[in-house]
């Protein structure tokens, strides 16, 4: 009897000990597919994130350059006059931004949508006599003053984004400037660097992508009437606007509640009304989570089973043995996943900071090396100097950082008071190495803490750094470069010289209107964003008159109370 009830009772504990173990390789499953679908949701977010910045600045910049456009005298005049002279002379303007900003065409339509300049209007597709008052870009241009519209070539059947902007002549004639955006580039490098990734509208319709077979496919069912009408407005006749396969096999994971699945989809906001959406595979990870639990849980049940039957000495010590070697193979399994994993969220951050800090870091390079080289010679003060200006560098980097980290956010900007010896260091801290590989000498004023004034100091940095390395880029080696500062009861002016080439007189009078360079490859906008962001301070930047052959700006800010 008391052997019969002892196995009875083994055979009880062994079947609990069984559901016990399913339970928790269940749970565990559970657990390491939920983390390794995290992970796998959190890198696809910063990708996304990084993608949906670079994708919105290019419309960014481009809305710039057609809102500049449509500000410009000569195109009013053009409209209000129609000269051919005018218009051939125009035509060649525009083809030389075209090329230069790598954009498909900029054109220009009058009031009855007949193109009168075109920057292709030396092609054979040229636009110029083209009309094209039927398009959406067109009409909601003419009606509201501005317009964009992604869309077909009708003639190129190339896709882009078409912004469209009002001209209203001063005899009031009107008409519309559009530039066309083309995302070639970008979809190229989304498809190097980032693999399946694309831009969708409202209505869910792939418009920029990475793979161009899936263009105008949606992320989910059209009706038959809202096809019509996308058709119309993109327009794609031609194209069926079928869902995307992956979607449409509802292979793509887009929350927590589905499982089996091969693709994880992550989408972020990006310039209204676009969507920015990054797609990476997880069937492969949770099957490895699943394995690496599979495999914890069996550990465990022979350890288990090992202690319950009441091995050997011996055996203890070898099972012992064989864990401790099989967890060091899994932490160092589990050190390499972290760190590759760590290693490609790095890649993706410093494709997007790496040209905003390689000065800064180009600098710190160069100064650690010279402080090595003064402490071998013993010269411990210069030395420790070296240090310090690392550790201001270092400062900068982080600050440079947490700008781009808060990039999407665009807070409204605050005024306050700024040293202009803090904004002045910051200067020869970016530009020290351009100075030296130039042989150019800084000339800059004592610090003096009584010189405050109401600024921001990244953008007065910025205003600086254009200013000093446009007479860098003008001037040749051994150029002088001085600043200097003097103070009145309510302004400070600052004065910036240099004593290169100087500015010829058809420059000076048009040195701040757009599209204005001496320089062969520039678009002419620093001298007009750094005019502005002065303005936006209180204060005013002017070109001053030459004296001595030299050639100065000066920033005249509000002194701070």
């Amino acid at each position: 009897m008391e052997n019969g009830s002892t196995a009875r009772r083994r055979i009880l504990m062994a079947l609990a000990m069984v559901a016990a173990f399913g339970a928790l390789l269940w749970v565990a499953q559970r657990i390491a597919v939920d983390r390794a679908v995290a992970q796998e949701r959190q890198r696809l977010t910063t990708v996304a994130t990084l993608a949906a910045a670079n994708f919105s600045r290019q419309i960014d910049m481009f809305e710039l350059v057609a809102t500049t456009l449509s500000a410009d005298p000569e195109v009013g005049r053009v409209l209000e006059r129609g000269e051919p002279l005018a218009i051939e002379r125009l035509n060649a303007r525009l083809a030389t931004l075209s090329a230069r900003l790598e954009t498909s065409v900029i054109y220009l339509m009058d009031s009855t949508g007949k193109t009168v300049v075109s920057s292709n209007w030396r092609q054979r597709d040229s636009f110029v006599g083209e009309n094209y008052a039927f398009r959406r870009y067109f009409t909601q241009a003419m009606a509201e003053g501005a317009s964009s519209q992604f869309g077909l070539g009708t003639r190129s059947r190339i896709p882009g984004l078409f912004l469209g902007r009002r001209i209203v002549a001063g005899n009031g004639a009107n008409g519309v400037l559009v530039v066309k955006i083309r995302f070639d580039r970008i979809e190229r490098e989304w498809a190097r660097t980032i693999g399946a990734a694309f831009v969708t509208d409202q209505d869910g319709v792939i418009l920029v992508t990475s793979s161009p077979g899936l263009r105008f496919r949606s992320l989910r069912p059209l009706a038959p009437e809202r096809r019509v009408a996308i058709r119309a407005g993109l327009p794609v006749e031609d194209m069926p606007l079928t869902i995307h396969p992956d979607y449409a096999a509802k292979q793509v994971m887009l929350d927590d509640r589905w499982r089996g699945e091969r693709l994880l989809g992550v989408s972020v906001p990006a310039t209204p009304p676009f969507q920015m959406w990054t797609l990476g595979r997880i069937d492969a990870a949770a099957r490895g989570a699943r394995n690496s639990a599979l495999l914890l849980m069996a550990l465990m049940a022979a350890v288990t089973a090992a202690a319950y039957l009441g091995l050997s000495t011996r055996r203890r010590l070898t099972a012992a043995r064989a864990r401790e070697e099989e967890q060091t193979r899994a932490e160092e399994l589990k050190n390499r996943l972290e760190q590759a994993n760590r290693l490609s969220l790095l890649g993706q951050v410093a494709a997007g900071v790496g040209h905003e800090i390689n000065q800064p870091i180009a600098a710190i390079s160069m100064r650690a090396g010279s402080a090595s080289r003064l402490i071998d010679a013993a010269r411990l003060d210069e030395a420790k100097a070296a240090m310090t200006d690392i550790e201001r560098l270092i400062h900068r980097l982080g600050r440079i950082t947490g700008e781009l980290r808060n990039f999407s956010r665009r807070s409204e900007r605050k005024l306050e008071p700024v040293r202009l010896d803090d904004a002045i260091e910051g200067l020869t801290l970016l530009l020290g190495d351009s100075l030296r590989r130039r042989e150019a000498i800084l000339e800059v004023p004592r610090a003096d803490p009584a010189l405050v004034v109401m600024a921001e100091q990244v953008r007065l940095e910025q205003v600086l750094v254009n200013l000093v390395r446009n007479a860098l880029e003008a001037g040749g080696h051994g150029m002088w470069i001085w600043i200097e500062a003097t103070a009145a009861r309510e302004t400070i002016r600052l004065k910036v010289s240099n004593d290169g080439q100087p500015i010829p007189p058809e420059v000076r009078s048009q040195l701040f209107q757009p599209f204005t360079s001496t320089k062969t490859d520039g678009l002419g906008l620093g001298l007009l964003i750094s005019r502005d962001i002065v303005s936006e301070f209180g204060g005013r930047l002017s070109l001053l008159d030459d004296e001595d052959g030299r050639t100065t700006f000066c920033i005249e800010l509000r002194r701070a109370g």
